[in-house]
């Protein structure tokens, strides 16, 4: 019987034990549990904000490399008191097709921008999968021979540059004119795109989206089909998800209060109707205008 007794109280003291050692803690099974709930939002909330940090400054390298490329090729128009012409591209090419890059040459062979890496920006996933593939970037636009005086006798894109079929450019460029004066450009400056992050479809299927690079990986947006920048002469870069429909489209047709999502409508031809026909490659679906003339 003593015995028994001598049980049951070692049992409500252990259960006192146990009691007083839990809320000397201050916490119960719940709480513990409730408490982990938290810090599992909490580690989630801040996983998605540092994604939301890295997305935040990869636009921002590409909105400094759009206004660099902007400020360059304004600075080039008056100097020289027109857009670069499609004479000056042939001056820099080396055979094969026209194609963004050649203008970044004459901008490289004129001392306005010769920084590869205003046109190619290592987040772009193109880049990453070439120096995966044991590729490196290339450390210079153009190739450059001069005389014993200093003038340029010869002027060619390096050949590691070389847009579309060999290194794969992040930023379109679209401004290029045999009749352009500056007249034509500057009095609408803050409508005429001067580049672009690749991607952007021109065609008559999805005109004025950014490709999905998970359907076309060669001719994909750069940030896939989340949208993309452009650039405008007068240097405002801004974010499109889409450059609209109908009534709603966020260029102008040069010339006419008319609306259009496609890029190349928005420039000043100057009698070179060509241009705008010249400027599309083939694309899955439709055409997709990025890097080539």
């Amino acid at each position: 019987m003593w015995h028994q007794s001598r049980d049951k109280m070692g049992k409500k003291i252990a259960r006192l034990s146990l009691k007083t050692d839990c809320e000397d803690y201050g916490f119960s099974l719940v709480e513990i549990v409730v408490i982990l709930a938290i810090l599992g939002v909490l580690l989630s909330l801040a996983f998605q904000g540092i994604g939301s940090l890295s997305e935040a400054a990869r636009k921002a390298r590409a909105i400094g490399s759009l206004k660099a490329i902007a400020n360059a090729y304004r600075q080039y128009m008056e100097d020289n008191g027109h857009p670069i012409r499609w004479k000056e591209l042939d001056t820099v090419r080396v055979g094969g097709e026209y194609d963004s890059t050649l203008i970044a040459a004459v901008l490289a062979k004129e001392g306005y921008l010769n920084a590869v890496e205003a046109w190619a920006w290592d987040f772009d996933y193109r880049i990453k999968k070439y120096l995966r593939d044991g590729k490196t970037m290339p450390v210079k636009i153009c190739d450059i021979q001069r005389d014993g005086s200093g003038k340029i006798t010869s002027a060619k894109v390096n050949a590691s540059f070389q847009g579309k079929k060999g290194f794969p450019i992040s930023v379109c460029t679209v401004v290029a004119s045999d009749s352009c004066t500056n007249d034509d450009f500057f009095k609408n400056a803050g409508e005429i795109p001067i580049a672009y992050s690749r991607g952007l479809r021109d065609g008559s299927t999805a005109a004025g989206t950014w490709a999905d690079l998970k359907i076309n990986f060669d001719l994909g947006g750069v940030f896939g089909n989340k949208g993309g920048f452009i650039v405008f002469l007068d240097g405002r870069v801004e974010w499109y998800n889409n450059l609209g429909m109908g009534a709603h489209c966020v260029l102008k047709k040069y010339g006419t209060n008319e609306m259009t999502n496609k890029i190349y409508e928005a420039l000043p031809m100057g009698g070179n109707t060509s241009l705008a026909q010249s400027f599309v490659l083939s694309w899955k679906g439709g055409t997709q205008d990025c890097g080539s003339f």
